[in-house]
């Protein structure tokens, strides 16, 4: 069996981990300068590669860190991120640049910082209103025909309908069918 082995010197082989751990580094170095803009690695990164002529920023096109600094220094959160994009229908980076840019301008941002926007409450409907409601004859086109009357969503306009019932008023559409109890 004839075996050949092949001694490489100990030089090229410190040469090629030095030059593996090099390019490690710069990676790593601008993973975190992008990944923290504003943050003093980042801008340390970018005035040595910008100084030695590179044309490098860690902010994406199109957004500065000014937008940057505004956007998350007035308190949003990754979530409004994603309600404001949702809203106007931009990816993240877009998003961000359009909401720091009308806060640098003093102009409102439609979702507030670190909260969603304000909802009412959610309408419970009770069993005593549902029970009401269908025992009187009330049908689906009888609610849709009530809400058209009240801008009302269809469970909000079952349960007022059902409490008007349960307090001896009348309703504004009469049941198109028939009162439980009644053939």
């Amino acid at each position: 069996m004839d075996v050949t082995t092949t001694n490489h010197s100990p030089t090229r082989r410190l040469v090629a981990i030095g030059v593996v751990a090099a390019g490690l580094c710069v990676a790593g170095t601008g993973i975190a300068a992008a990944a923290a803009p504003t943050s003093a690695l980042s801008r340390s990164v970018t005035e040595i590669l910008q100084s030695a002529g590179v044309d490098w920023s860690t902010m994406p096109e199109g957004y500065t860190p000014e937008q940057y600094e505004a956007f998350w220094g007035a308190g949003y959160t990754p979530e409004n991120v994603e309600e404001l994009g949702a809203l106007w229908n931009l990816e993240a980076t877009e998003t961000k640049a359009r909401a720091g840019q009308l806060i640098l301008d003093g102009q409102p941002v439609p979702v507030p910082a670190g909260g969603s926007t304000p909802t009412e409450p959610a309408v419970v409907l009770t069993d005593e209103q549902f029970e009401a409601f269908w025992n009187a004859g009330y049908t689906a086109e009888d609610i849709e025909a009530i809400g058209a009357i009240w801008h009302s969503e269809f469970v909000e306009t079952k349960a007022r309908v059902g409490q008007m019932i349960l307090d001896g008023q009348t309703p504004p559409v009469p049941p198109s069918g028939t009162p439980a109890g009644q053939s």
